[in-house]
C-alpha cells in the first residue's frame, strides 16, 4: 500500500512510501530524529511499525562531566523514550556499546542481523558510512554494518542468535535509506511533520547546553528548508536510498 507522502527521487531509488516495517539504526541515541525524525514521524502517521535500535550507551556524549554514570544512563533513556513517543516509535532496543570505544565490529554486525531477522523490516535506516570527513567511527561502523547486514542477513549459515535463526524465514528488504549522506536521491516532504521532529530533537538535553540545543535546531531548519527548495516542498529531509544488491560490486550504486 503506498502511503501518504511526497518524494522526489533521482533515477530508480526504492519507494519509502511502500514502507510498512522500518528498522532504524542509529549510532547514538538522537541521530534518528537529528537526521530523519519528520520522514519517520510521516511514515508512523502513515501506519508502518517503527523500531529503533541504538548502538552505543551514549556516555561520553552527557555534557556535565560529573553526572554518574547510571543517573546519565537513566536521563538517556528518559528523553529518548520522551522523543520516542512524539516521532511514533513502536519499539526500541539498546545495544550498549562504549561510545566513542572499544567495540568489535563483527559483534555489531551479528546484533544488526539478528535484528533484521527477528523484526523482519521491508527498510532500514542508518547513517551514510561513505560520508566525506566522518571521523566518529561510531557513524562509519554502525553504517558499513547496517549495510553488509542488509544483504548478509539471507545467508543461513552466517549466524546471529539460535532462537532468531532457527525461526527466521528469507524474505526480500526493499531498501536502505542512509542520512547524514552527500550523495541523496530521494527527497522527503516533512511539512506535516516539522513541529513534531523538532520537539522531539528538544527532548535531547543530556548532551546539548540550551545555547548549543538552540543553534542545532537553527541548523537543523535551514538544511530542511534547503532540501525541501530543492525538491519543490517546504522543508524536507535528504536520503540516500539503495537496494540491498546495490551495496555489493556495483561500480554505478555511488551515482544512483
Amino acid at each position: 500500500m503506498t502511503i501518504g507522502l511526497q518524494l522526489f527521487t533521482l533515477f530508480d531509488a526504492p519507494d519509502l512510501r511502500q514502507a510498512r516495517r522500518v528498522l532504524s539504526v542509529q549510532p547514538h541515541y538522537d541521530d534518528n530524529d537529528i537526521a530523519a525524525g519528520g520522514t519517520l514521524a510521516a511514515l508512523a502517521d502513515a501506519g508502518a511499525d517503527l523500531i529503533y535500535l541504538t548502538v552505543t550507551d551514549d556516555l561520553v556524549g552527557v555534557v556535565d562531566p560529573h553526572l554518574p554514570d547510571d543517573q546519565a544512563a537513566a536521563q538517556l533513556k528518559h528523553e529518548q523514550m520522551a522523543a520516542a513517543r512524539i516521532i511514533g516509535i513502536r519499539q526500541q532496543e539498546w545495544l550498549g556499546f562504549p561510545d566513542a570505544g572499544d567495540y568489535n565490529y563483527f559483534e555489531l554486525r551479528r546484533q544488526v542481523i539478528r535484528a533484521i531477522r527477528l523484526y523482519r523490516p521491508d527498510f532500514l535506516f542508518t547513517c551514510d558510512p561513505w560520508l566525506p570527513y566522518e571521523a566518529h567511527r561510531d557513524h562509519i561502523q554502525t553504517g558499513l554494518a547496517v549495510a553488509e547486514a542488509s544483504y548478509l542477513h539471507a545467508m543461513p549459515r552466517l549466524k546471529s542468535d539460535p532462537l532468531v535463526d532457527a525461526a527466521y524465514q528469507p524474505y526480500e528488504l526493499a531498501g536502505v535509506a542512509f542520512y547524514f549522506s552527500q550523495a541523496a536521491n530521494t527527497s522527503v516532504d516533512i511539512g506535516s511533520t516539522f513541529e513534531r521532529k523538532h520537539q522531539a530533537v528538544a527532548c535531547y538535553q543530556a548532551q546539548f547546553t540550551t545555547a548549543e540545543m538552540a543553534r542545532l535546531l537553527e541548523r537543523l531548519e535551514a538544511a530542511e528548508k534547503k532540501a525541501g527548495a530543492e525538491a519543490g516542498f517546504v522543508v524536507g529531509e535528504r536520503f540516500k536510498v539503495l537496494r540491498p544488491a546495490q551495496l555489493h560490486l556495483d561500480t554505478n550504486a555511488w551515482k544512483s
